[in-house]
């Protein structure tokens, strides 16, 4: 292989790398990631919320505003559909649930 086929092969070769790297960073981050739907079926005490409801930005604090019992340790109201719930922030899962008054 002489030089020139070399020089063309490697910065081919380097051209295609690049192009590889804006794919990869366009890919969506976990944020955008759909959640799984709760409105479409019943939870109860004991099961475990997406794990959107276990971040702090979507707890209210306002919480005896609403007539609702001081959270427990480490959990967090959280309004679903119609529904106040009470998740624990470490495992999700439903301590309490109230409806909207």
């Amino acid at each position: 292989m002489n030089s020139r086929s070399l020089l063309s092969a490697l910065i081919l070769g380097t051209s295609l790398s690049y192009l590889s790297v804006p794919a990869i960073a366009a890919e969506p981050s976990e944020e955008s990631i759909q959640t799984p739907e709760t409105r479409n079926r019943e939870v109860e005490v004991g099961d475990k919320v997406p794990d959107q409801y276990k971040r702090d930005d979507a707890a209210f604090a306002d919480w005896k505003a609403k007539g609702l019992p001081e959270p427990k340790k480490e959990s967090h109201w959280v309004k679903m559909g119609e529904h106040y719930v009470l998740v624990q922030i470490t495992n999700g899962v439903i301590l309490d649930i109230k409806p909207v008054k």
